[in-house]
């Protein structure tokens, strides 16, 4: 396993707390480049009333209330991964069984008005996505809860590429049974290895005011691991390795679309609340070779989630049929002054405020413009981070203040750079085909 694989932990930690204050940015996860396709195992099935299986009791399952939060939805058609487009929601012709029995486990995909597409999973029942009332989700009322569209997990989306199509590759770890997820008001059970905040053990006293209570934890037995994706439409199987037998399963429609499910370790390193990854070949999991219509392998490697050259070997750095979407501008049609100054932010406190104006607007998810600092009385490879998230017109000033909210700027000389990620292939804005142009950078010191 990669020594880098830990960063990963404490990138999807920081990830989780964002996305708890309504900051996640466009999945810039500084000091490391996060790819992403993959691929996995699954089962065609004939859909009709499921039985409910092992702890769940026995019987039909009756269909109770949709299902309303804790999730994050499409919202501002500017924003973030955008809003639904209507029309595009389509429940994939996939299921896979739960280890433990009952409804299995169902994908459908959709597409936003940020040129992203997204995977959304859950149990199945009569054509519908939904989650179960168990493991202390919706009161332990046995019944299926319709999932809304747009019910989405941190990793759901990723860019479309130049043609359209979705080449998303995820691994959704350590989630329970139920299908229901989320951390806050109305979330179901947790890990027991999951930390203080995901226990639910420091809540704000507005989220208890709104009827946030420390979480429960899920057994061990049951908590799962879901592997899904779609490969593209020139992937035909894959070998995956589970128990030490390797297995080659065929992919699933047009889109080479597989899921699989399978209990959770708790020695696993993504062992932890609403933990994942989403990547330009599968990381932590069993998947060991994706197999394409002309002949060629893809044998995934210890290095495989870095992506490039280390993405497959013989190299094969983006899916077979994958098509670019973009260019990488020039420096000359970006490059900017950066102003930055010191000012009194919150509470009095001395901040650094950095602006500049774009040259090049932000139309949707693939591009952004993002600042990493450092600070001279840190370790050189410590740095700060931050960037857009939104929809920015040529012209339009942009400008960012640190030191005023989380931590206090302290003595020395601060060194940044302000750049524009460019998506280009099938890495998304941290991988491979990537293009991290710069706008320009400053020097400031701190008295």
């Amino acid at each position: 396993m990669t020594t880098l694989l830990p960063t990963v932990r404490t990138q999807l930690f920081d990830a989780a707390e964002r996305r708890r204050h309504g900051r996640l940015l466009a999945r810039v996860l500084w000091g490391s480049a996060l790819p992403r396709w993959r691929r996995a195992p699954l089962i065609v099935l004939g859909a009709a009333l499921a039985l409910v299986g092992g702890a769940f009791g026995a019987g039909l399952i009756e269909v109770g209330t949709p299902a309303k939060g804790p999730f994050y939805l499409l919202g501002n058609p500017h924003e973030g991964f955008g809003t639904l487009v209507p029309g595009t929601v389509r429940l994939l012709p996939i299921a896979a069984p739960d280890p433990a029995g009952g409804p299995d486990w169902g994908m459908r995909e959709l597409s936003t008005s940020r040129g992203e597409g997204c995977l959304e999973i859950g149990r199945l029942l009569n054509g519908r996505l939904g989650a179960l009332g168990r493991d202390q989700a919706f009161g332990n009322d046995g019944r299926f809860h319709e999932l809304p569209a747009g019910a989405l997990d941190i990793n759901d989306c990723t860019a479309l590429d130049g043609r359209g199509r979705l080449f998303a590759n995820i691994v959704a770890a350590d989630r329970p049974a139920s299908a229901w997820t989320g951390v806050g008001v109305g979330a179901g059970c947790v890990p027991p290895t999951a930390g203080p905040y995901e226990k639910g053990l420091r809540l704000t006293a507005r989220e208890r005011a709104l009827g946030a209570r420390p979480n429960p934890i899920c057994p061990q037995s049951d908590l799962r691991n879901i592997y899904y994706g779609l490969l593209g439409p020139e992937a035909v199987s894959i070998t995956y390795v589970l128990d030490g037998e390797h297995r080659t399963l065929p992919t699933v429609g047009t889109q080479g679309a597989y899921l699989f499910v399978t209990k959770a370790s708790p020695h696993q390193l993504l062992n932890f609340a609403d933990a994942g990854t989403a990547d330009i070949v599968p990381v932590d999991g069993p998947i060991r070779e994706i197999h394409y219509r002309d002949g060629a392998t893809c044998h995934l490697t210890s290095k495989s989630w870095i992506g490039g050259a280390y993405a497959c070997t013989p190299s094969l750095p983006e899916p077979v049929g994958y098509v670019d979407f973009a260019r990488a501008p020039s420096s000359a049609e970006v490059a900017a002054p950066i102003h930055a100054r010191l000012v009194h932010g919150r509470h009095g406190r001395l901040a650094l405020r950095v602006s500049f104006t774009a040259r090049l607007p932000v139309k949707d998810a693939h591009r952004v413009y993002v600042m990493r600092w450092h600070e001279s009385w840190t370790a050189p490879q410590i740095y700060g981070g931050t960037g857009t998230n939104a929809d920015i017109a040529a012209g339009k000033t942009i400008s960012w203040t640190i030191g005023d909210v989380v931590r206090p700027l302290r003595a020395g000389v601060i060194d940044g750079t302000v750049s524009l990620l460019q998506a280009v292939g099938a890495g998304g804005l941290e991988g491979p085909g990537s293009a991290s142009v710069p706008v320009g950078s400053f020097t400031i010191r701190v008295p």
